[in-house]
Order: C-alpha cells, then sequence, then structure tokens
C-alpha cells in the first residue's frame, strides 16, 4: 500500500482537535496587544486598524523608554541619597527588563509569529479524549493564571499610587520617583504627573507579568505536548491493533511505522518549539536573572525601613512576591520541560515492542539514545531553569535580605 495513502487513513481516523495549544497563550496575547507590546495577527495586520495598532506600539515603546529615561536622570541628581536611590532603583531595573522584553517582541515578530503557528499544528491538538482534557486544563489555567498575575501588578501600582495622594492630603512635600523638569506642586499639574506615572507603571507592570507568563506557557505546552508524546509512546502497539481492526486493509507492521513516525514529528516539533522559545527569548531572559536578584536587593533595602503594618509595606511585599513569582515561573516549567524529557525514554521502553519487527526495534533503539539528551531550557544558554538554579537565587536573596538588616539602623 502507498505509504501516503496509509498517511491519509491514519490521519482521518486521528482527527486533530481545534487548537486548544493556541488557545493556552491567547489571553496572554490579548492583554499584549492591548498594552501595544505585541503587533495583531496577520490578516489584522494589513488593515487600517493593524496600521494605527503598529503606531500604537511604537508610542508605548517611546513612552516606556522616556519613562526609563527620566528614572535614570532621576537616579543620578540622587546619588548621595541612598533612600531615594533604592526607592527609584529597584523601578528602574524592573522598566530595563521590560523593556528588553518589549523590544524582542519588536525585532523577532516574525519568529514569534512562527512560534505560535507551531502551535496550530494537527500533532499539537491530537482528539483523543484524554489529551483534549489535558490541553484544556493547560489552557484554562494558564488563563486564570495571567489575569491573576497581572492584577497583581496592577493592585501593586495602585497602591504606589497612594502614598503621593495621602502625602499630599497632609500637607507634605511630594518628590516623584523620576526626573520632571515642572514645578507640580499646583493641583492640576499635581494631577497630570500622577496620572502619567500611574499610566505608565501600571502600563508596565501589565505587560512585564503578561510577557513572562506568556514564555512560561510556551513551557507549559512543551511540557504538555512531552506528556502527550509519552502516553502515545506506551500506547503505541495498543494504537496499531486498533487501526488495523477498523480497517482490517491495513498491515499491522505498516501502520505501527506510520504511527511511531508521527511520534518522531511530534518529538520534534516540541524540540523546536522550546529551541525557538529560547533562541528568541534567551537574552531577555537572561537579562531578567541577572537583573532581579539586583532588584530583590533593592526591594530588601527598603522594606527594613518601613512599618510592618503600612500600605507601603504591603505594596512592597506585592512587588516582591511579584519579582520571586517572575523567576520561579522560568525555573518552574524549565525544570518541567526537562522532567518530562527525561521519561521519553522510558515511555519508549515500556511500549510493547517485544513482538514488532527487527526493523522497528532497531529504530525504537535509535531514538531512546536521542533521547538520552533531554530538552534543558536555559537563559541566554548561561544559567539553566531548573528549580535548583531559583533555590540558589532564593539562598542568594535571603542573605543579601539579612545582612541588609543586620546593617540597617532601624
Amino acid at each position: 500500500m502507498d505509504p501516503r495513502h496509509l498517511e491519509r487513513i491514519v490521519t482521518t481516523l486521528l482527527p486533530p482537535v481545534r487548537s486548544l495549544s493556541s488557545d493556552s497563550v491567547s489571553t496572554h496575547l490579548r492583554i499584549l496587544r492591548w498594552c501595544g507590546f505585541c503587533r495583531l495577527s496577520g490578516g489584522a495586520r494589513s488593515s487600517v486598524l493593524g496600521s494605527l495598532h503598529a503606531l500604537y506600539r511604537g508610542f508605548t515603546l517611546a513612552l516606556t523608554s522616556l519613562y526609563l529615561l527620566q528614572e535614570c536622570v532621576y537616579s543620578y541628581q540622587v546619588r548621595q541619597d541612598m533612600d531615594k536611590l533604592a526607592r527609584v532603583m529597584f523601578l528602574l531595573l524592573c522598566h530595563i527588563t521590560s523593556i528588553a522584553k518589549q523590544v524582542v517582541f519588536h525585532i523577532k515578530a516574525e519568529r514569534i509569529d512562527e512560534m505560535l503557528d507551531g502551535l496550530d499544528d494537527p500533532l499539537y491538538n491530537q482528539s483523543v479524549d484524554a489529551y483534549g482534557r489535558l490541553l484544556h486544563i493547560t489552557a484554562a489555567r494558564a488563563s486564570r493564571f495571567v489575569r491573576a498575575y497581572s492584577s497583581c501588578a496592577v493592585v501593586t501600582c495602585t497602591l504606589w499610587i497612594t502614598f503621593p495622594v495621602m502625602y499630599r492630603l497632609q500637607g507634605q512635600l511630594v518628590e516623584f520617583p523620576f526626573w520632571i523638569n515642572a514645578d507640580y506642586n499646583g493641583p492640576k499639574m499635581f494631577t497630570l504627573v500622577l496620572a502619567y506615572s500611574y499610566y505608565v507603571t501600571t502600563l508596565v507592570g501589565i505587560a512585564n507579568t503578561t510577557m513572562d507568563a506568556f514564555m512560561a506557557t510556551v513551557l507549559n505546552q512543551c511540557k504538555t505536548q512531552l506528556r502527550i508524546l509519552r502516553m502515545n509512546f506506551e500506547c503505541l502497539p495498543q494504537r496499531a491493533v486498533d487501526i488495523t481492526r477498523t480497517c482490517p486493509e491495513l498491515s499491522y507492521d505498516a501502520t505501527l511505522k506510520q504511527l511511531f513516525k508521527e511520534c518522531l514529528v511530534h518529538y520534534e516539533k516540541i524540540t523546536k518549539t522550546a529551541q525557538m522559545l529560547q533562541d528568541i527569548f534567551g537574552t531577555a531572559i537572561l537579562i531578567q536573572f541577572g537583573i532581579g536578584g539586583w532588584i530583590l536587593c533593592m526591594a530588601a533595602y527598603k522594606i527594613v525601613s518601613l512599618n510592618v503594618l503600612s500600605i507601603e509595606f504591603a505594596s512592597m511585599t506585592l512587588f516582591i512576591s511579584c519579582i520571586l513569582t517572575e523567576l520561579f515561573l522560568y525555573c518552574y516549567y524549565g525544570n518541567e520541560v526537562t522532567d518530562e524529557s527525561e521519561r521519553v525514554t522510558q515511555s519508549l521502553y515500556s511500549m510493547e515492542w517485544r513482538r514488532a519487527q527487527l526493523s522497528f526495534r532497531r529504530s525504537l533503539v535509535l531514538v531512546m539514545e536521542r533521547a538520552k539528551r533531554p530538552l534543558r531550557p536555559a537563559a541566554g544558554l548561561v544559567i539553566p531553569l531548573s528549580l535548583d538554579t531559583f533555590v540558589k537565587v532564593l539562598t542568594f536573596h535571603t542573605k543579601s535580605h539579612t545582612c541588609t538588616l543586620y546593617d540597617s539602623p532601624i
């Protein structure tokens, strides 16, 4: 029988479901497009709306860059005052990591679209009930998480904006942590500067957390696909038997080889997705890890001088939680991808291969040798994304916080 005809029959018997893999990042893309950090999808880009959105993206990048420049000027002006410097530095560093990721979404938009198109592949959206439920759970959890995570950023920024208002109502002098070459003591100018600060910080907070959740969700999708691949490998002979019972004209060995070939193609696509994610965002993630520890140290210096029952302490605690969550997301899902990838060899060996032809068993040995090199996501090919890395970051932050506490005059 013609192998192409056999492939069509197998594909017909195993139709794909709707693209649940793409659904897992749909909420993230909607938020990022609303924030002006990610371009519209293919057809919409050529419309008038697409042109307007491109202008909006350029405006957003210019605005966030201007705000970062204002923070840099302010930090230089208050470099002798450690309290004021600490106040601006952890926000400034956060904005650096955010702009690094924002620039990636601009200059590598084509690669990102290519990666997203890969999630629509039929092999990523198989119709078996167990797989469909697994994909649906992955998509639902990803959507709920990004909403909760970005909402936490909004709450943090909202708490920050209450401090200038409270100081203003108490008649105290208000100083914003960025350079403004204007007198904002008047009510109109104060309201304008306050709104500008709130808009930019909230926009960056929402977009930054969503970009982190987006990358983590792609890693989680790789983990889910590896789990589906393992399940397919383990039941491969039984699937071949079921298909040959449905279509008696098909031979068992030919069907088994065709299903095995589809699994290998699926494995290659998962590897490609993980590699593309690393190629696109590897440098940005490395910057996140490099600056993340510095941000935590600056935040720790600031938090030890605050009243535990104050709103500022609560906002700083939320901020530190967001930063730790950012790093944990990469490490957790990177670790999950590595863990699932390491189990592929076990799943290959677990299938009922003893009755298969010698040529199939030889192919199986070769694939098992390949599977001994698991996927290991890394930040810029330098920092492995694993729970061990997160523990080291957490240990370093704890030591820094302890030293800061002992050095504090309080």
